[in-house]
């Protein structure tokens, strides 16, 4: 199942080939029960890069203020929000991974 997204801002790489992510899935939180919400923090942890901090949102690569090269993962009301700087490539190779790891289970979901 693909879960529909759209780009806050345009992803467009700057001149050390570093793109700024506002990517927003359309994740529909208010369906959620317990075993989803572990579902989805199972697809985090097996990301490439992932930090675990206990009391913070997810994260990966580094933390947004103190690494160049960071991502996050925010629960809105409009869904799921994944923010952050990359080089292109790696941005590339962890939404691949993403999307795959969001088609092994059946997220409730909304059109956007």
């Amino acid at each position: 199942m693909d879960i529909c997204f759209y780009d806050n801002k345009e992803l467009a790489a700057n001149e050390k080939g570093i793109i700024s992510i506002d990517r927003m899935y359309c994740l529909n939180f208010n369906e959620f029960i317990e075993a989803t919400w572990e579902q989805l923090q199972q697809v985090y942890l097996v990301l490439p890069q992932c930090l675990v901090k206990p009391h913070q949102c997810p994260m990966w690569f580094g933390e947004e203020g103190i690494s160049p090269n960071y991502l996050y993962a925010s629960v809105e009301p409009s869904g799921l929000q994944i923010v952050g700087e990359l080089p292109i490539e790696q941005w590339e190779l962890w939404e691949k991974a993403f999307h795959t790891q969001l088609s092994r289970f059946s997220f409730p979901s909304f059109e956007c």
